[in-house]
């Protein structure tokens, strides 16, 4: 059956196969249902600077934060070109809980990251929204609790695995357990408030396993990938 929508149509047939990274989670059943609603919601999570140490809390001419997020505005950009007709909102998530509270870097270090991020945020994609996960602690809670109690039941073995050998690597002495966590309740509680298309700035086996019903978007070329990283 022919698409009814020819900003879908233009999504599906042209934009997509050319931009895409990697395989797009739930495409079909969820990803194209949304673009076809009038008013359609982007979602990106954006990770603390881990090295601030070296590089410094704020953002500066030629950092790969600033290239990633050019590339994303060009995104929005054509988004809104070829669907104008619809009502476009893209949300930005600063992970500081995973900054301070998971990782223990310094509050103020966070903090200050995402300060400079917002106001470079606002001058590359000025229609953007940009929250700290923090915000959204009191609802997530109670999503966090569950998830936590039944741990064994939401994460495989071998996930839980990967994610202890990955935590070990970053020499953060972060303990995997809370990261999992996190993800599934932020992937969860976003889902639930929002109804978002993520677009995620990372490789797509990050995300698998954690990111729970959220239909994603894989278009970040490899080198531009977690910017925040360096």
């Amino acid at each position: 059956m022919k698409e009814q929508d020819r900003g879908v149509r233009w999504f599906n047939t042209r934009f997509y196969p050319h931009y895409c990274t990697g395989r797009a989670a739930r495409y079909e059943v969820a990803v194209l249902p949304r673009l076809r609603q009038e008013a359609v919601t982007l979602f990106t999570p954006w990770g603390p600077r881990y090295d601030y140490a070296d590089r410094g809390t704020r953002i500066r001419p030629g950092d790969k934060e600033l290239t990633a997020l050019a590339f994303l505005a060009h995104i929005w950009n054509r988004f809104g070109r070829c669907m104008p007709y619809k009502s476009w909102r893209w949300l930005f998530l600063g992970a500081d809980i995973y900054g301070s509270r998971i990782n223990s870097l310094p509050a103020p270090a966070v903090d200050e990251y995402f300060a400079s991020f917002r106001e470079h945020l606002a001058g590359l994609i000025p229609q953007a929204e940009f929250r700290l996960w923090s915000e959204f602690d009191p609802a997530a809670s109670v999503l966090r609790a569950d998830i936590a109690a039944n741990f064994q039941q939401y994460f495989p073995p071998w996930l839980e695995a990967k994610a202890a050998t990955t935590a070990r690597n970053m020499g953060l002495g972060a303990d995997h357990r809370p990261y999992l966590i996190e993800r599934l309740t932020e992937a969860t509680l976003i889902e639930q408030q929002f109804s978002p298309i993520k677009v995620s700035a990372v490789a797509r086996h990050k995300d698998d396993h954690v990111d729970g019903e959220l239909p994603r978007l894989y278009l970040v070329p490899p080198e531009l990938q977690r910017p925040w990283m360096g």
